[in-house]
Parts: structure tokens; C-alpha cells; sequence
């Protein structure tokens, strides 16, 4: 069954077709995209995702991307930009032009925010009514604010975790690690250490639990540390690269364009000029 749905800022669609994208798309509008059963692959012009179960992805506007697989059932929301963005200036330094990262993720509150407007959706059938266009108009204010808070982009100055400590306190515990030593040259059998497990178990742990690799989780967190140091500091990009725990600056720089689109230096002039106005 499929669902679609419009309110004034954004749309909502629930469906289990499963269908491949032979074109690119370029839309105009914030695009979140979660996979609730099953796995779904996704290809832009950086990247290749594939997206398990709970898991989601945003794509910015005009970010060309294309559908390649849909195992079982997607639930996507366009949220439109000027919605969005007049939302993140509210609460962040940004004021024009979000940016999330182009990286799958996979938060609690995401989930159950998802999970409860699907079950809601699926109540009120397929053709809507005056109810449910209330519903999706407060439903996504508050999705609004859930991305902006909890995953990450370029308005992240920090990665909140404190969700994870009630559903996996172990995992939770070996994140604080991460981000205590972030600088660190962290191997897989440190981290596993931490939990006394072997670094096979733990990689699948924590896969799945947290939606990515913990090198990958490590690697985004020293991208959201240096993204404070780019627009409040005048160190060199070099220098950040280094004390933010990276191995060059050509490895920073390849990781920032793929997750953004644009270098670092780009993200510096850009939003050192928004907090300047």
C-alpha cells in the first residue's frame, strides 16, 4: 500500500513499491529518506548508500541522487527549504543554507518519531483528511527540529548521545571513549576492549545499533569538531586537520567534500560570514 500525503511545508510518502530509478534526481527541496523494513541502496554523485532497516539518509536540495533498490518499504518526507532553514536559524548560528551530511544515520528519536507518524498515516488510509493534514502540519515541525538536533550537519557543534545511554549503556560508554580521546589513533580491538568482547562482536554491535561502522562514527565525529574550530578559530586547515585526530589533511579534505559537496575551506568563508552579520 502507499500513502501520499501534502501538507503546506512538506510531503509525506509511504510505500512498499518497489522501484528503480533510472534517472537522477535534482529536487529543490530537503529530502529525508528512512528505511522501516528491509534495505535500500542510493547513489549520488559522491556517494553509494545503502540503508538497512531504522536506518535514514537526508539529501540537501539539488543534491542529484537516484534510487537503485527498495527491499521492502520506504517512508520519505520532503521538507521544504525555506521551512527548514528559517527553523535551524532559531536554534543554531546557521542562517542560510543547511547542509547535512551525506552519510546514512540512526538515532532513537528518529525512530520512534517515524515509526509513530507511520502507524498514524496507515489509521488514517491512503486518501487523507482534514485531520491528518493537522497532524503532518505539527508532525513535521517537530521532524524539523529532531534533524536539526540530533543528526549531523553543518550546523552540528557536538553529537548528542545521551539517547543511546537508556537503549545500549555499553555502546554508550565506548562512544564517550571515542569522543574523550577523539584525537587518539583508535584501532578496532581498543574499542572493543572497552566492552571486553572480541572486535568482530563489537563491529556488529555497534553497526547495528548506531547505523555505521564505529571508525565511520569516529571519523564524522572529528568532522563535527572541526567545524567549530573552521568558523570560530583562525587556525590552518593543516592544523585543524591534525589535532581533530586525522591522518592528513588530504584524507580531512576528501571526507568534508564527500559528506558536504565542498571543502573546508568553502565551509569556513561561508559560515564565519553568517555569524559576522
Amino acid at each position: 500500500m502507499s500513502i501520499l500525503l501534502q501538507a503546506s511545508n512538506c510531503l509525506l510518502l509511504s510505500t512498499d513499491l518497489k522501484k528503480t530509478e533510472s534517472h537522477w534526481r535534482d529536487d529543490p527541496y530537503y529530502k529525508f529518506i528512512y528505511s522501516i523494513k528491509g534495505s535500500m541502496q542510493y547513489q549520488s554523485k559522491r556517494n553509494e548508500f545503502s540503508l538497512n532497516e531504522n536506518e535514514f539518509i537526508i539529501f540537501n536540495p539539488h543534491d542529484e541522487h537516484k534510487q537503485i533498490l527498495v527491499d521492502n518499504h520506504k517512508f520519505l518526507i520532503e521538507l521544504d527549504s525555506k521551512f527548514l532553514n528559517e527553523m535551524t536559524a532559531s536554534v543554531s548560528f546557521i542562517r542560510d543554507d543547511l547542509f547535512f551530511a551525506q552519510s546514512s544515520q540512526k538515532h532513537p528519536l528518529i525512530m520512534q518519531w517515524v515509526l509513530f507518524v507511520n502507524q498514524y498515516m496507515q489509521l488514517e488510509g491512503p486518501n487523507g483528511s482534514r485531520s491528518s493534514e493537522i497532524f503532518l502540519e505539527h508532525s513535521f515541525a517537530q521532524l524539523g527540529l529532531l534533524l536539526v538536533k540530533t543528526t549531523i550537519g553543518s550546523h552540528t557543534t557536538d553529537m548528542n548521545m545521551q539517547p543511546f545511554q537508556e537503549i545500549h549503556p555499553a555502546l554508550f560508554k565506548v562512544m564517550n571513549a571515542l569522543k574523550n580521546d577523539f584525537q587518539h589513533t583508535w584501532s578496532l580491538r581498543e574499542m572493543a576492549a572497552i566492552l571486553d568482547i572480541s572486535k568482530f562482536q563489537f563491529a556488529h554491535l555497534f553497526k547495528e545499533f548506531i547505523g555505521v561502522s564505529p571508525y565511520s562514527w569516529l571519523q564524522l565525529y572529528r568532522i563535527v569538531r572541526s567545524q567549530d574550530l573552521l568558523v570560530h578559530t583562525n587556525r590552518t586547515i593543516t592544523d585543524i586537520s591534525t589535532s581533530c585526530g586525522f591522518s592528513s589533511i588530504a584524507v580531512y579534505n576528501q571526507l568534508f567534500k564527500r559528506l558536504y559537496g565542498f571543502p573546508p575551506s568553502f565551509f569556513r568563508g561561508e559560515y564565519t560570514k553568517q555569524i559576522e552579520k
